[in-house]
């Protein structure tokens, strides 16, 4: 037990210099992971590292990861995103809150087109920013809602973290997708039920926005058919049972096309753009997954998730209690790790441990995709929160922070919702 706790110490002193070196995260887990193999393992353990590379990514499933991606890609690069925003104004203009709810619901429509948090507050921010401070917005509200409602995107399928942890976990994509529908509606009801809070409060924050007339909402109805119907196409052929993740990216992916196509934005340089901004990504992740599964072997190997699950089972803890230590853990970490590299990090020691103390890993993995959605928020790390701040062109950071802070506790409300009634995450997964 000792030694073990000992080479945990170490490992961990290890990662902290080299996190501390800032050398890419991906360079850092794999360069962790063979130091793991070289000292304290057998030196015939080394040959495994050859086969270990192959293995994490010899998967059918990660396809899907720079179909998505591309998918999401084209329809960033061919001006969609526009559209979707143009056509949600009219729908929710008589919702208390105006065009603030057209930030969370057009950040929450791209998400389920692109799976990417950054893109959607990049490219809402840039489209709502200005428009929504010139007509006298509350600027806080503004900036608050376009960075938390990037966020959805971790959540809303086809999420591209879903893939990789069913991937890594042993899990279904399908499942994962089925299970991220409520939680992900939850937060978007919680998102825009504060905007009306705010705006019902202080109507001086969020100016009224004309009553939009029947023909404008049978008109938005039609510039939203495309991107709605992309999203039905993807992710029904996968509820339906009628694709795999796989199959339905690469439908989405030519359903990206052909919206491009009928919108005369298809062009050689926005397909170029697309396939080279999937291809960096998808290399990213994949180097991330070998050096993630290089330092999970070596752990499983030494046995430290064990010894660890079976320091805390001897306390004798409730679940719940545990659940919240671990939330809390995660909490602290985002604050400090982008939330990609974070489970990354991560997941080698807290899924196994979480999964021998009898969590559901579905469950658990909707936890991970609201644990990162939450680091994307809080400083002085969080992505969105510089996304936002470079888009609004203020000196200074503090009125974007202090605007994503109520979201934020949005978030904390429905986490602690999830720890006490895991049911609610799990009900959809197990009707189908």
């Amino acid at each position: 037990m000792e030694l073990t706790i000992l080479n945990m110490v170490l490992a961990l002193l290890i990662l902290a210099l080299v996190l501390l070196s800032g050398i890419w995260i991906a360079i850092g887990l794999a360069g962790l992971g063979l130091a793991l193999f070289h000292f304290f393992l057998p030196a015939g353990m080394m040959r495994m590292v050859e086969t270990i590379q192959y293995n994490v990514v010899d998967d059918f499933i990660l396809a899907a990861i720079p179909l998505f991606i591309f998918m999401g890609s084209l329809l960033l690069k061919g001006d969609i995103a526009s559209k979707i925003y143009r056509g949600l104004t009219p729908l929710v203009s008589r919702l208390p809150g105006g065009l603030v709810q057209t930030n969370i619901l057009s950040c929450a429509v791209f998400g389920a087109c692109s799976g990417s948090s950054l893109a959607g507050a990049a490219t809402m921010g840039t489209l709502a920013v200005r428009e929504l401070t010139e007509r006298g917005y509350d600027r806080k509200l503004v900036y608050g809602s376009l960075a938390a409602g990037g966020t959805l995107a971790t959540m809303i399928p086809p999420s591209i973290l879903f893939i990789i942890y069913g991937s890594f976990a042993g899990q279904s994509i399908s499942t994962l997708f089925i299970a991220g529908l409520v939680p992900a509606l939850i937060m978007v009801l919680l998102f825009m039920g504060y905007v009306a809070l705010v705006a019902l409060k202080n109507p001086a924050s969020c100016p009224r926005v004309e009553p939009a007339s029947l023909g404008q909402i049978l008109t938005a109805m039609k510039t939203l058919a495309a991107p709605v119907l992309l999203i039905t196409a993807v992710l029904g052929s996968i509820y339906s049972g009628f694709a795999t993740p796989t199959e339905s990216a690469a439908v989405g992916s030519v359903g990206a096309l052909l919206i491009l196509l009928a919108e005369r934005h298809l062009q050689w340089r926005v397909v170029r753009e697309a396939a080279v901004m999937s291809v960096r990504t998808t290399c990213m992740i994949a180097l991330m997954m070998i050096g993630a599964q290089l330092i999970s072997t070596a752990l499983s190997m030494l046995q430290i998730p064990f010894q660890i699950s079976q320091m805390i089972l001897s306390l004798e803890m409730a679940p719940w209690v545990i659940a919240l230590v671990v939330a809390l853990f995660f909490i602290l970490l985002g604050c400090l790790i982008e939330g990609t590299s974070m489970f990354f990090l991560t997941f080698p020691i807290i899924y196994p441990l979480m999964m021998d103390l009898g969590f559901d890993p579905i469950w658990f993995g909707v936890m991970m995709a609201l644990f990162i959605e939450m680091s994307l928020i809080t400083p002085p790390v969080g992505l969105n929160l510089f996304i936002i701040h470079q888009v609004s062109g203020e000196a200074s950071m503090a009125r974007t922070i202090r605007g994503a802070l109520p979201f934020f506790f949005a978030m904390l409300l429905m986490m602690l919702l999830f720890i006490a009634y895991p049911r609610l995450v799990l009900m959809l997964p197990n009707a189908f």
